[in-house]
């Protein structure tokens, strides 16, 4: 398996993860917070679309984005509140942490080894050494936040997702 398909495997396995995660979530609870410095779904979701359109951005994918008024409540540095009148639908920003994330796979699909291992390091603060770290750390930063929903599912009584 060479580098792309393990990108593109991991990136979609940890989609699919997150997908059993927050299905079945009550869209009514989808702010829901245990304690005041828990993440919620939404705040999750639009936060882990954020993250992609950072990374395509840094690689060149086209076709990535979310709306300029998301960093406002979802990018680096921000805090998930019980509500707030600027937070989107909940189906807004599962359309675009869906799209993002398609966007992202489209580039992985069609990236050369080169593209794929080509130096990022600068370009992203360190945070990835080339694009297919990008993916291994987009995959980890994931799975990190959705274990976070997970334990907000726990808190409303739903079961788990394994």
């Amino acid at each position: 398996m060479n580098l792309r398909e393990r990108s593109i495997n991991l990136l979609k396995f940890t989609r699919k993860v997150s997908g059993d995660t927050i299905k079945g979530f009550p869209d009514g609870k989808a702010t829901h917070q245990p304690s005041p410095t828990d993440n919620h779904l939404l705040w999750v979701l639009g936060h882990i679309a954020m993250t992609d359109a950072w990374i395509a951005g840094v690689v060149g994918a086209s076709g990535v984005s979310v709306p300029e008024s998301y960093s406002k409540v979802f990018g680096q540095g921000t805090k998930p509140v019980g509500s707030s009148p600027d937070y989107p639908p909940l189906p807004e920003v599962k359309k675009v942490f869906d799209s993002s994330r398609q966007a992202l796979l489209a580039w992985y699909d069609k990236a050369s080894e080169g593209a794929l291992s080509a130096s990022l390091k600068e370009k992203t603060g360190g945070f990835a050494d080339d694009a297919a770290d990008a993916a291994a750390k987009l995959s980890w930063h994931e799975g990190w936040h959705m274990g976070q929903v997970a334990n907000v599912r726990k808190a409303l009584g739903l079961g788990p997702v394994f």
